[in-house]
């Protein structure tokens, strides 16, 4: 079994959140020599690209053609003129992909449900991780309509 890396970015503009990503792709997927830090090769591949990452934090995985995806949700300074070949849209609401309570990850997943699945992960650690709410104090009003629910509407335990 494979892994990958998946760098979904966000940044807080002036009317409210944005994605950033690839023209041709919906997240970036950093290339990942499996001995070095996930993390440090997200912020390297995401500064590479002319963008100013300061946090960035592992939000989900999944399985895909039988590799498991690490998601990292990177928050970004809102960026000036972007790169050839990226693309900023707004961030809209949507509803969660949604696995069980016993590890099965959904089967399919939109990138959509990925951010609001990270956004929602934001929007509780700036409540409760005194190092998050430092690096995003900024977003405490955006993230308020990111309610956490970690395991709403997860299927229960098998019957036994």
């Amino acid at each position: 079994m494979g892994q990958l890396l998946e760098a979904v970015v966000v940044y807080l503009g002036p009317d409210d959140l944005h994605h950033v990503r690839p023209a041709d792709a919906p997240t970036f997927r950093p290339h990942w020599e499996v001995d070095l830090q996930p993390g440090e090769v997200v912020v390297d591949a995401i500064a590479g690209l002319g963008l100013s990452p300061f946090l960035v934090h592992s939000t989900s995985w999944r399985m895909e053609g039988g590799r498991v995806v690490l998601t990292y949700l990177v928050a970004i300074e809102p960026p000036g003129d972007l790169a050839a070949g990226l693309l900023d849209t707004q961030v809209a609401r949507s509803e969660l992909a949604r696995g069980s309570a016993m590890g099965r990850a959904p089967l399919d997943v939109e990138v959509a449900q990925i951010l609001e699945h990270g956004l929602r992960h934001f929007a509780w650690l700036v409540r409760d991780d005194p190092g998050v709410h430092e690096a995003l104090p900024e977003w405490v009003e955006a993230l308020a309509s990111y309610e956490p629910e970690p395991f709403r509407a997860f299927d229960g335990p098998p019957n036994r």
